[in-house]
């Protein structure tokens, strides 16, 4: 026999399945000593007995349902409705909840609250899901009203909320709260952290007049207090416009009354209350560990509090601590690559930086995860006198938005930062030696294929690290041996990292010398054509296999077609003329680029030699413009544009006062620009290879996990970090189900957050805009990096392996990284979110030629396939060219 009635005197927040979130929540606070209005709950065993005798039908109205169709999804709302309004409550009901009524009195008037098992959770709030009924007098109002809180646990907006989250509607039960009704003077909500910017040390007050309804339902406009944490200091007082207010009804339920200009116009609590509430509420948040939303109501000079539950919307912190004076900047967007990744991808990209990482462990105290992304912590490096001035212009290059953001910061707290304690005595004895290197470099080293010679030594260090892990059998010693390879790729890619900066340093020198003697457009041709680019590499393959598809009109056909699936496609092929040609080309393709893919450095997702599905939706993308050898005609007149410009540029610096020194001096640059720019790509290729060589070794360690019982699957092992796989797999530690089970809950959850690029140690979220006042009205701005201006019809693409680009459509995306890179021998033009001068993205876009905007905001959800839109390359903006958008 279970329980039909619970008072929340003894409740916890351990009491979610018996009486839903919201009844959990109200236990745990009276629990805590908090004044909350007396009340009980009925359990969710009694909505089982209530909705059994229907639960069949309702769960096969609900079966299959689509969020897209708010039609259908309306019609089975109203059947379940219908259906279980027929139901009478059941007769052993009705005894315990009257006597529970009366114990705390029948004279006075209730709320009752519907509160789901799925409800007020850390993740997902359900907030206003189900219905509230307000000043509920006597015993039939009640129980009319329980009933009805029962059933409104299938509202139209309550079933889409639960289709929408991915929660099964079985899995869902619904408590009904009665909670002693307060008739406030005023009332309302706030949170212990700001709801717009993340800021953890203010707590955000939203006050009105009466009942809370009016508020939360959007009725009026309240008033908005925000109070500092460090000190109770009012900092921000907004008074609303409150035009009415709900209060009580005599006899039961509500009534709006309208306020009068000079009523509607008065500050709701005084500077006194305001501070004993954000006390009240900082109390609630040090109860529940984490930040809260609070509904409160306010009588007599007392506050109650009606509700808590977690802020879901917030960001997640780097590090659990308020600090205003530390700021992080988002590593995923500097990767071009921002969705959530599994822990085990985490702490194996973290493990390539060896500034502040701990040996054993492999983790970095400056670089640290936050809702599935990594931030690094760079309030040292902005503190530095010289490294502070030279890091936002170099972030600025790689994220337009984020070194706005920083050094806007910069400037804001520059005072209050702690000043770096690296002196520059021991700066210069780091920095001497690759100093050195690159002005040999850049001077008068000679190079015969440069990038040819670095591809060699990659390919050498690889086959070592591939033979070390072959050499043995034990799992967590082939891991030791691939997770030591990871961490020391830094020193691996030593070699040419003096070539890179020389290479970067030429353009810029190159740009200085010729500013005024040649136009941008050959100095943006140098950029385009070189030879020995990956990347480029890379592309003009991928455009080899397209070709080879067209070896018959059988083959492309088969290769094209919608129905099949990637690998039948390539089962099918073979029977095709030219087939097996095609299929040699594919493997061979594989071996050299089969590592690569869409959000590589997420070791978790499919590379193309396990899944080609991304890759053949490319090449597929390629067949269908029609034109053999399209990609190679095309590279050849970039590498003949290149020479040109290269003829052009020596030419005109000839010419005037030191004429014959400038010559020699440019040549010069123009030889290093050629033979070491190529290289920019060589260390994440290496990189993602290195992390692929890991790849199989972390399947075979979690089958063998799991073959011993120390996992329940193999795949559990992208739930830890690499120190804990190692541990487990040395049997020095273990690790249990329900925390694998709830990083990949986490996992799930940051999937839906939207990462910020730039955040501070209190939680505040950075913002910063493009200015837009030369544009014209309705452009989206963003950062230029390719020149030209281009029009077209724009396709959004968020997953390449299931989108194909058109040649001559404008490619819109979230981000690029190098397994997007075949889709630009189609694209006419770019636009990303994501991206600053020097990304993936942007550098491609100037090799193809072609017309690239990064940085714009949203771009994704304001652009709409379909669209004309027209690309401004140079000035930064994209125009939207339908009648309907201007």
């Amino acid at each position: 026999m279970h329980d039909i009635i619970r008072f929340f005197t003894s409740l916890s927040a351990s009491s979610i399945s018996e009486v839903g979130g919201k009844g959990a929540n109200l236990g745990e606070l009276t629990k805590a000593g908090f004044g909350v209005p007396a009340g009980f709950c009925i359990t969710t065993a009694a909505y089982s007995d209530f909705i059994q005798p229907k639960q069949k039908q309702v769960s096969e109205l609900l079966e299959n349902l689509d969020a897209q169709n708010l039609v259908e999804l309306r019609n089975v709302g109203e059947k379940v409705r219908q259906l279980l309004g027929s139901l009478p409550l059941p007769e052993n009901f009705e005894k315990p909840i009257i006597t529970a009524w009366r114990k705390i009195g029948e004279n006075k008037s209730y709320a009752v609250r519907s509160s789901a098992t799925a409800e007020d959770l850390p993740q997902a709030s359900f907030a206003g899901q189900q219905d509230t009924y307000l000043n509920i007098m006597g015993r039939h109002e009640l129980l009319k009203s329980v009933k009805n809180c029962f059933i409104s646990l299938f509202t139209d907006r309550a079933i889409l909320y639960r289709v929408q989250n991915n929660f099964d509607h079985e899995d869902v039960r619904l408590a009904v709260v009665i909670q002693e009704m307060i008739l406030p003077e005023a009332s309302g909500i706030m949170f212990t952290a700001d709801p717009v910017s993340g800021k953890r040390s203010i707590v955000s007050i939203d006050a009105s007049f009466g009942i809370g309804e009016a508020l939360v339902s959007g009725l009026v406009s309240a008033d908005l207090y925000q109070v500092d944490k460090s000190n109770f200091e009012i900092s921000k007082k907004q008074i609303g416009d409150k035009k009415l207010a709900i209060l009580p009804s005599e006899g039961g339920g509500t009534k709006t009354v309208n306020l009068s200009p000079e009523e509607s116009g008065k500050c709701t609590l005084d500077d006194v209350d305001i501070i004993k509430l954000a006390k009240l509420a900082t109390a609630i948040e040090k109860h529940y560990g984490k930040p809260q939303d609070i509904e409160w109501a306010f009588v007599n000079g007392e506050f109650f509090i009606t509700q808590s539950r977690p802020i879901t919307s917030l960001y997640p912190v780097p590090r659990q601590e308020n600090a205003p004076q530390k700021i992080y900047v988002s590593l995923n967007h500097l990767q071009v690559m921002t969705d959530a990744m599994s822990p085990l991808s985490i702490s194996l990209f973290i493990s390539l930086l060896p500034i502040g990482r701990d040996e054993k462990t492999l983790q970095n105290r400056y670089v640290m995860p936050a809702g599935g992304r990594m931030f690094a912590e760079i309030s040292n490096i902005l503190s530095h006198p010289i490294a502070g001035r030279i890091f936002p212009k170099l972030l600025d290059r790689a994220d337009h938005l984020a070194g706005k953001m920083v050094a806007r910061w910069q400037e804001d707290n520059l005072k209050s930062l702690q000043k770096s304690k690296i002196s520059l005595l021991k700066i210069v004895p780091v920095l001497a030696p690759l100093i050195r290197r690159v002005l040999a470099c850049l001077w008068w080293r000679k190079y015969d294929e440069y990038p040819l010679e670095i591809a060699n030594y990659m390919n050498g260090h690889l086959d070592q690290i591939r033979a070390r892990a072959g050499a043995v059998d034990d799992p967590g010693e082939k891991l030791n041996i691939c997770c030591k390879a990871i961490g020391d790729t830094i020193h691996t890619i030593e070699p040419w990292r003096a070539h890179l900066i020389a290479s970067m340093l030429a353009i810029k020198l190159l740009s200085i010398l010729m500013k005024d003697r040649v136009a941008s457009s050959e100095l943006d041709a140098l950029m385009r054509g070189l030879k020995g680019n990956v990347t480029t590499q890379m592309d003009l393959a991928v455009g080899d296999l397209a070709d080879y598809g067209r070896a018959s009109e059988g083959l492309t056909k088969c290769l094209l077609n919608p129905e099949t699936d990637f690998n039948t496609k390539l089962k099918l092929a073979h029977a095709q003329i030219g087939g097996k040609q095609f299929i040699q080309q594919w493997n061979r393709f594989i071996v050299i680029y089969g590592a690569r893919g869409p959000s590589e450095i997420d070791l978790h997702r499919p590379r193309w030699r396990e899944d080609g599905s991304s890759l053949m939706t490319m090449v597929a993308g390629i067949l269908k413009s029609g034109v053999s050898g399209a990609h190679r005609d095309h590279y050849r007149q970039l590498v003949e544009q290149n020479a040109a410009a290269c003829e052009q540029i020596v030419k005109s610096a000839g010419s005037g006062i030191f004429g014959f020194l400038r010559r020699r001096v440019v040549r010069r640059l123009l030889y290093v620009i050629g033979e070491l720019f190529p290289l920019r790509e060589h260390h994440k290729f290496l990189i993602i290879r290195l992390l692929d060589i890991a790849k199989p070794v972390i399947l075979n360690a979690g089958a063998k996990l799991q073959s011993e019982n120390k996992i329940d699957d193999a795949g559990d092992v992208w739930f830890m970090t690499s120190y804990e796989l190692r541990e487990l797999l040395n049997n020095n530690t273990t690790i249990s189900t329900k925390l694998v089970q709830q990083r990949r809950q986490d996992l799930e959850i940051c999937q839906k957050l939207t990462p910020p690029r730039v955040m501070v140690g209190d939680g505040e979220i950075l913002s910063a805009s493009f200015d837009s006042a030369n544009t014209p009205a309705g452009s989206l701005v963003g950062s230029p990096v390719s020149a030209g201006i281009v029009e077209g019809i724009a396709k959004v693409i968020i997953d390449p392996a299931t989108d194909i680009l058109h040649p001559g459509e404008i490619l819109v995306a979230p981000h690029t990284d190098p397994g997007w890179t075949p889709l630009f021998v189609n694209a006419a033009g770019l636009v990303a979110e994501v991206g600053g001068l020097m990304t993936h993205g942007s550098v491609i876009a100037r090799e193809y030629g072609i017309p690239a905007v990064v940085s714009v905001v949203d771009a994704t959800t304001k652009i709409r396939t379909g669209q004309k839109i027209r690309v401004h390359g140079e000035a930064g903006y994209v125009e939207f060219l339908d009648e309907d958008e201007r």
